[in-house]
């Protein structure tokens, strides 16, 4: 950003261009005046009402003109800047018609023709790469970089140069306002992206869960029900001649059907938990910590607070994320005590997995962190691990209320 110093300066320039610039604008239109009026006044007036009149014509065309010479001397020297009104609403132009593909593209161009600039450079940095999004001119020298930043964090900048007079206060403040208008743009660019890629992965899911359904209910349950059908047949063909051989066939359809529906259970159970219907997320939770506290034999501390109605999918990712978490103290902490809070605060359900293991958190290698999250982010929540030498919390987020959540 320009100094103090280096403003006072531009700003004397200007008012002194400004002042020439009017008193000679004005100067001309009185000498056209002069010549217009005096023949006139000399014409049709008498010889000693000529000044009068001429002086009442002089008056009137200064009250009238001054502003008019005010506004175009403005306009001359700053174009639509010196009026911050229609600077504003000239900026806002270049957005309210274009998509987020080409936002950024009008509003530097707007900024151009606002501002009359020589460069305008627009550079964002996002995951560690830097990317030039536009660039208007070729002469980069000397140019003000003006942050382009979104809740608080710089994810670019605007790039501004004027080649024969530098950018001012106002100049700035517009720059810093377009940057901020970049900043909501760019952002709003960015969730529309990553609701797009979440509409993609939802898609991918559900394809592929009702590709794995399809085939265990074509590979498990449909040749189970084709063989029952075909063993009932038997055992009518074999009845009333052969009813030792009917009772056989008999007893091998009721295996059959004991099959099927160890099949269907196990379908279904992958669609929710049984527990969850059962005895409730708490003691589904519950039961779920006790049968790893009993098998990897360390201690528990379970504290569960009074819940409400729970959305389905809440209940779903809640007891898939705490038993993720639980699986991973089982599996790698090497824990003797483990520490299980499920509560509310606010409309968010919050639970804590807590362990005194040797806390190392080994991404990758089977902890399930990045699949806790990814559950917890469908639904709108968050899950943060924090692992230390003295063990590892695992800390879920999920909101109360879940618009469209599916399971």
């Amino acid at each position: 950003m320009l100094s103090g110093r280096s403003i006072r300066p531009v700003h004397r320039l200007d008012a002194v261009a400004q002042r020439a610039l009017h008193a000679l604008i004005l100067g001309l239109v009185l000498v056209v005046l002069l010549l217009v009026a005096v023949p006139l006044a000399d014409r049709y007036s008498p010889s000693h009402e000529n000044a009068l009149v001429i002086a009442v014509l002089l008056v009137l065309v200064i009250e009238f003109a001054t502003g008019l010479v005010d506004r175009l001397v403005e306009w001359l020297l700053f174009g639509k800047r010196a009026d911050a009104a229609a600077a504003s609403w000239q900026l806002a132009k270049g957005l309210e018609e274009l998509d987020d593909e080409e936002a950024v593209i009008g509003l530097a161009h707007s900024l151009v023709d606002t501002l009359r600039l020589s460069f305008l450079e627009v550079v964002i940095e996002k995951s560690g790469q830097i990317t030039t999004l536009v660039t208007i001119g070729e002469d980069s020298t000397g140019a003000t970089p003006f942050p382009i930043t979104h809740a608080g964090v710089d994810t670019g900048y605007v790039s501004a140069r004027r080649r024969r007079t530098p950018l001012d206060a106002r100049d700035e403040r517009l720059l810093h306002a377009a940057a901020a208008q970049l900043g909501v743009v760019l952002r709003a660019k960015d969730l529309a992206d990553e609701l797009q890629a979440a509409r993609r992965e939802l898609v991918i899911s559900r394809e592929d869960e009702r590709r794995r359904l399809r085939r265990e209910l074509h590979d498990g349950v449909g040749p189970t029900l084709a063989g029952i059908g075909l063993g009932l047949q038997a055992v009518d063909n074999a009845l009333p001649a052969d009813v030792p051989r009917a009772r056989s066939l008999l007893t091998t359809v009721q295996v059959d059907i004991t099959e099927l529906i160890d099949d269907v259970r196990r379908v279904v159970d992958n669609l929710r938990p049984p527990l969850l219907d059962e005895v409730g997320l708490p003691g589904a939770l519950t039961q779920r910590a006790k049968a790893f506290a009993a098998a990897a034999e360390w201690t528990l501390d379970v504290r569960v607070d009074e819940l409400p109605p729970l959305p389905a999918a809440v209940e779903v990712a809640a007891f898939r994320i705490g038993s993720e978490a639980l699986t991973n103290v089982a599996r790698h902490a090497e824990a003797t005590h483990c520490q299980l809070w499920l509560r509310i605060d606010g409309d968010f359900l919050l639970l804590d997995v807590c362990d005194d293991g040797h806390g190392e958190v080994a991404p990758g290698r089977g902890t399930g962190i990045a699949s806790m999250q990814n559950r917890a982010a469908e639904l709108g929540g968050s899950v943060l691990v924090a692992s230390v030498d003295s063990g590892t919390t695992v800390q879920m987020q999920l909101p109360l209320t879940v618009d469209g959540a599916h399971e």
